[in-house]
């Protein structure tokens, strides 16, 4: 675990949290998920849309309090969906994504949740499954899926979580979603 992190709720009334989140949403997405969120008014809209009902948002604070990573939840009685996560760029690969993604499978736990999905695309045809037909071969895209080391669904295969789905077109013509899940009792 990150050295001195702490994750807690955030709420509508923290805007210098939301502030400095919101600088660090773009720069997260912009190499695989360009145009998702195509500029700050676009990332804020997405961090004010966590405040709603049936909804969960927490940050995950650094040493010196600032924010270095967010996630938000849409609940339900029985599966959790994570959307989003995002980490700083300087705090990737520090432990902070998966303190995110353990935070919110415990409160989906406690609630009584059964199980957390979430869900990536492919924007920029960077894995195996822009490269073949979705609709003619479903199944064939589970096999031997390749994708760049950084690319998000790696992230989500270490987590535990593992492929329920792709939609094709999901994002556009050619761009599909992937979508993973996992058991949280």
């Amino acid at each position: 675990m990150h050295m001195g992190l702490v994750i807690e709720n955030l709420d509508e009334s923290q805007n210098d949290r939301i502030e400095l989140i919101s600088q660090f949403l773009l720069p997260c997405f912009q190499k695989y998920s360009p145009d998702w969120l195509p500029n700050k008014k676009a990332a804020l809209n997405l961090i004010m849309s966590t405040f709603g009902e049936q909804r969960r948002s927490r940050v995950a604070l650094g040493e010196n309090g600032h924010p270095i990573g967010w996630i938000g939840a849409i609940t339900d009685e029985d599966v959790w969906e994570i959307h989003p996560i995002a980490v700083s760029p300087d705090n990737q690969r520090k432990a902070v994504g998966k303190s995110l993604v353990a935070d919110v499978e415990s409160l989906a736990r406690s609630s009584g949740a059964v199980a957390v999905w979430a869900g990536t695309s492919d924007e920029t045809a960077s894995t195996s499954f822009s490269s073949i037909d979705l609709y003619k071969e479903p199944g064939r895209s589970f096999e031997n899926i390749e994708t760049p080391e950084d690319h998000p669904i790696q992230f989500w295969l270490k987590m535990g979580y593992s492929i329920v789905g792709v939609m094709p077109d999901e994002e556009g013509l050619g761009k599909p979603g992937i979508h993973f899940a996992k058991r949280v009792v």
